[in-house]
């Protein structure tokens, strides 16, 4: 997996979304470098240290970890459940595609059907008033 990081905002950072991967049991601390500007916490996406939190500003050369290194079992493997998430989301973005498409068809069917309707209607008619013509 390649070197990836995101940036969440700090104060947000209070733990009280489960669904975050972000999210600690406690608030973090702001942290200035020495030019006075506030760390943004990102989160590393590596095979290595997978959604693990950081403070890092690269003018500054300033680089800091938030969380504690994991366990070898979690780096062996969170990175093949993100992969096996990402494939289900990309699954997930096909299958809306497609349902689109068919519903763009089934749109384009009933027209034809309606039609089909008007013209068998149509013949019913025709056939009825030269029934009744006979007569």
């Amino acid at each position: 997996m390649s070197s990836r990081s995101t940036t969440s905002n700090r104060k947000q950072q209070t733990g009280s979304d489960s669904g975050d991967w972000s999210a600690r049991p406690f608030p973090i601390e702001a942290h200035t470098c020495k030019c006075g500007i506030e760390l943004p916490i990102n989160t590393s996406w590596t095979d290595k240290n997978p959604g693990r939190r950081f403070l890092a500003l690269s003018h500054c050369n300033y680089f800091e970890w938030v969380d504690p290194e994991m366990c070898g079992r979690s780096k062996q493997i969170i990175p093949g459940l993100l992969k096996k998430l990402k494939k289900l989301e990309d699954d997930m973005k096909e299958d809306k595609e497609n349902q689109g498409k068919m519903l763009i068809q089934l749109q384009l069917y009933k027209k034809k059907v309606m039609k089909l309707m008007v013209v068998i209607l149509a013949l019913l008619l025709f056939i009825a008033m030269h029934m009744i013509l006979k007569l």
